[in-house]
């Protein structure tokens, strides 16, 4: 069971995930992305609120923010850095001081992801691996430029796992592997404009950490080239 300090009214403690999730009105890194014709933010967000239920808590973080110029329904913390590097490390002082359970699901994303319906559940699931790390993201690109990759392959209640060196900057971890790591985190989105993930993830496995991902994906980068295989693109639309 993964637990917050979160108690239902007159019942236990209930499983959590505490998803943190990183919005930006305008990104120069993300400007020349390939996107789908209906894709927005916008959609995204709705595509996330859609999906969860009472075990998912969200906080969002508006980056570049004008007043009143946003979509998040509720109360946005506004940190106002400029690039994806920084918008990260101010969620991880933000984070890093909560009074969080060592097990409790923390789920790291940025504002361009969609995911199928039931990733709550699988995520869950992948928790119930033996494994440090875990994203819903199936990069496509460990299907072509990897062309020696192996991997270890778990089964879940729903769904097959690959272990995979690397992901994005969209993961997830329990609160405890976070604060062991913590170093790790920051050094690769320091002094920086953007994180450098695929460095920190090969540095996470140097040290023992196993990240593994769901095949087929259960969320997908909203660009065409690097789209989790079998995932409807439509999905953006709401």
């Amino acid at each position: 069971m993964f637990f917050t300090k979160r108690k239902a009214q007159n019942g236990p403690v209930q499983p959590t995930i505490e998803v943190f999730v990183r919005y930006c009105n305008y990104s120069k890194a993300s400007a020349h992305k390939k996107r789908p014709l209906d894709f927005s933010h916008e959609a995204c967000y709705h595509n996330l609120m859609a999906g969860i239920d009472s075990r998912v808590h969200i906080t969002s973080f508006l980056d570049v923010a004008k007043e009143g110029d946003h979509f998040i329904q509720g109360k946005a913390i506004e940190i106002n850095e400029g690039t994806e590097a920084g918008s990260f490390l101010r969620m991880l002082e933000h984070v890093e001081k909560l009074d969080l359970h060592p097990d409790t699901i923390i789920y790291f994303l940025e504002d361009d992801y969609l995911h199928k319906e039931g990733w709550v559940d699988i995520l869950f699931e992948g928790f119930s691996l033996d494994v440090d790390y875990v994203t819903l993201y199936d990069h496509r690109d460990k299907y072509f430029d990897y062309p020696k990759l192996t991997s270890k392959i778990f089964l879940s209640k729903s769904c097959h796992w690959r272990t995979t060196p690397s992901t994005t900057n969209t993961y997830a971890m329990r609160f405890g592997t976070l604060m062991k790591h913590l170093p790790i985190h920051r050094k690769f989105s320091e002094n920086r404009k953007i994180t450098a993930d695929h460095d920190k993830f090969c540095c996470l496995q140097k040290k023992g950490a196993i990240l593994v991902s769901p095949i087929p994906g259960w969320s997908t980068h909203a660009e065409p080239e690097f789209a989790s295989p079998f995932f409807k693109e439509t999905l953006c639309k709401h």
